[in-house]
């Protein structure tokens, strides 16, 4: 005969596994929940001073999306429309979203726009895929660029000295299959990683780059933005183009701080990207990717830990002046890091 009690000396330590497992589960999903909203509240903090900044210059920031169904009366209002800050008025009529906006949300921004590049039939692996059909605005864009780049280089003695001594190291940010780093930055005698969130992108930069460079001055980086932390005084140089707008505010902000960190001294950031003149912003529905207007980008540059650099007395933002003027403003910016 069995003891009545016997049974418990076998059933207690398997309830209280299982209670202790539910309890433990439930505390992290309490702490989640908290670290997911001091998120969002630190995120929208930021859009508020952005908002605020571009008050203070009476500027405006208002927008629409990029098929003109939608006009945003706020900075805050479309990044709620896409589910990623709290209290999100608008969630459940465009985006059919039900949940309060968070981690999942920035995920599906950022899949959405990996999905977009790594789509043949969206961009193909060419020059013209990666100008997005304008493939005969390449030849402009480097001119440019290189003019940029020469003026940047003879007015900064330690990045000057730095390409006449040694061999100086660069990081094209975005680089699809490495059109900038082919057409300026190899030219230069930099040695490049090029970034690319895109796998099938970057694994035809070599073949487009050409050998030798491709071998002996490239190194390859599959990595989006959000998540690039490169170490510490790494590259003279960072040149990001048409790339930014695939990154939300926050991201944008934190990401340049990381690149700061990831300069020599002496080395500069240059931002070169789309700008909206008639709207703070236009948000593109097809990529996840948001246009912002020049003073919308300068105040997240404001709360950053870099400063336009200075060249002959003059701020180095410079419009591209070579392209056509039926598209979007495209400034180029030079950054370099604040003295504390």
């Amino acid at each position: 005969m069995h003891h009545p009690f016997l049974g418990w000396v076998f059933v207690c330590p398997i309830l209280f596994i299982l209670f202790t497992s539910l309890l433990l589960r439930g505390l992290l999903r309490h702490v989640y929940i908290i670290a997911m909203s001091s998120e969002s509240e630190s995120n929208l903090d930021l859009i508020h001073k952005i908002q605020d900044t571009l008050t203070q210059r009476f500027q405006i920031y208002s927008g629409i999306d990029s098929e003109d169904e939608y006009e945003y009366d706020s900075i805050e209002e479309m990044w709620q429309s896409e589910g990623m800050l709290h209290d999100n008025k608008r969630s459940t009529t465009k985006c059919n979203n039900d949940n309060d906006g968070g981690e999942n949300d920035t995920k599906k921004w950022y899949v959405s726009s990996y999905n977009y590049w790594e789509e043949d039939s969206s961009v193909s692996p060419t020059i013209d895929g990666m100008l997005g059909g304008f493939a005969s605005l390449t030849e402009m864009d480097i001119k440019g660029s290189k003019e940029f780049m020469d003026n940047l280089i003879s007015s900064r003695p330690a990045l000057n000295k730095s390409m006449k001594e040694f061999t100086p190291r660069c990081c094209e940010c975005g680089a699809g299959i490495g059109r900038v780093s082919k057409g300026l930055l190899l030219p230069l005698g930099f040695h490049c990683d090029i970034v690319e969130v895109s796998p099938r992108l970057i694994s035809k930069a070599p073949e487009f780059i050409g050998e030798p460079e491709a071998s002996e001055m490239c190194s390859y980086i599959t990595s989006g933005l959000q998540n690039f932390e490169p170490a510490k005084e790494t590259y003279d140089v960072i040149w990001v183009q048409w790339v930014i707008g695939y990154l939300t505010d926050w991201d944008l902000v934190t990401f340049l701080k990381r690149m700061g960190r990831a300069l020599k001294p002496g080395g500069v950031i240059v931002l070169k990207d789309n700008t909206c003149k008639k709207q703070g912003f236009v948000l593109d529905l097809n990529d996840s990717s948001v246009t912002r207007s020049l003073p919308y980008l300068l105040a997240l540059i404001k709360e950053t830990d870099l400063k336009i650099v200075s060249g002959d007395g003059k701020n180095m933002i410079q419009k591209e002046d070579y392209f056509p003027d039926d598209i979007f403003p495209v400034p180029m910016i030079a950054l370099e890091v604040s003295q504390s």
